[in-house]
C-alpha cells in the first residue's frame, strides 16, 4: 500500500516535473514539493523544466498484475497516479502519456486517481474520445492549495465535470477556501505542508470544518495537519496527526480498500 491514505496504492510513469509558479498574492504548494525533495535528494534527480524526465518501466507490468488482483477479488483498488509528477506537464515525451493512457485504458478494475496543477491541458493532452466518454474509473483530480487558484475548477469542470467524478486536492491548503463554490465536487482532499518550517504553510484546521459545511461531511477528506499544529512547528505530519477534535474525516468517493489490504498483509506475514 501506498502511505497516501486516501488511495490504495501509488504509481508512476515517469518520476519528474516543472513547478507551478503561484499567482500573485497567492503561495504555491509547488515550492515545498515534497516529489522534488524526494527526487532530488533520494534519486540524485534533478526537477524543473530543463531536468530529464525518468521513464518507469517497471509501472505497465506492476498495474497489469493489480489490475489481476482487483478483479479477481472484486475490489476495486484506488490509484494515484503520478505521485511524482504531473500527467499533464507538457516536458515529457508524449509517447510516454500515450503508454500512461494504454495503461489506464487496459487496466479497467482499477480506479485511477489522476492529479493536476494543468487543468487547461486536458484537452490539448488527452485522448479525443476522453473529452466526451472519458473511461469510468477515472477519478479526475485538480489541486487548488491557496483561494487564489480557485480559478482552477472553472478549468477542470469544463472537461470533467459531467463525470460526476471531479475532486480537488487542497493539499498543502494555505489559508481557507470558505465562500469558493465549487459546482459538481465529488469529494475534497484536505491536508497541511509537511516537510517545512516556514510558518506560511501552516495549516489553519478551520479549513476542514469549511469543507464539512459546505460540500457535507460524506465528501471530505482530511489528510493530516501537517508540520504544523495549531500555528506551532512541531516537526512533522506523524507528530501533528489528523485528528480534529478526537475524530478523522475520511471519506472519498472513490473505494479504498485499505482495511482488506492490511489484513491480508498481516496474514501472510510470518509471526
Amino acid at each position: 500500500m501506498t502511505g497516501i491514505e486516501w488511495a490504495d496504492f501509488s504509481g508512476n510513469q515517469w518520476i519528474g516535473c516543472t513547478r507551478v509558479a503561484a499567482v500573485a498574492g497567492a503561495l504555491s504548494g509547488c515550492d515545498i514539493c515534497y516529489a522534488a525533495s524526494y527526487a532530488e535528494q533520494r534519486l540524485g534527480m534533478a526537477w524543473g523544466p530543463a531536468a530529464p524526465r525518468r521513464f518507469v518501466t517497471g509501472f505497465g507490468p506492476r498495474m497489469a498484475r493489480l489490475n489481476r488482483l482487483a478483479a479477481a477479488t472484486g475490489l476495486g483498488f484506488s490509484v494515484f497516479t503520478l505521485s511524482l509528477g504531473d500527467w499533464a506537464d507538457t516536458d515529457v515525451e508524449p509517447a510516454w502519456r500515450g503508454r500512461l493512457i494504454e495503461t489506464i485504458e487496459a487496466c479497467a478494475s482499477l480506479n485511477w486517481l489522476l492529479l493536476t496543477h494543468r487543468p487547461q491541458l486536458a484537452k490539448r493532452l488527452l485522448p479525443a474520445s476522453w473529452r466526451t466518454t472519458p473511461p469510468a474509473n477515472v477519478w479526475p483530480g485538480v489541486t487548488i492549495d491557496h483561494a487564489l487558484h480557485a480559478f482552477r475548477w472553472g478549468k477542470h469542470a469544463d472537461y470533467w465535470g459531467h463525470t460526476g467524478r471531479a475532486w480537488i486536492s487542497a493539499e498543502p491548503l494555505v489559508g481557507r477556501l470558505s465562500g469558493e463554490r465549487f459546482d459538481g465536487l465529488a469529494g475534497i482532499v484536505i491536508g497541511g505542508a509537511s516537510g517545512t518550517r516556514d510558518a506560511a504553510f501552516a495549516f489553519d484546521s478551520r479549513s476542514v470544518l469549511d469543507a464539512v459545511d459546505a460540500y457535507g461531511e460524506e465528501r471530505v477528506f482530511f489528510k493530516q495537519h501537517g508540520a504544523f499544529l495549531d500555528g506551532r512547528h512541531v516537526g512533522n505530519k506523524k507528530a501533528a496527526g489528523r485528528l480534529l477534535g478526537a475524530r478523522t474525516y475520511d471519506n472519498t468517493p472513490w473505494p479504498r480498500h485499505r482495511a482488506a489490504l492490511a489484513a491480508a498483509r498481516s496474514a501472510a506475514s510470518p509471526e
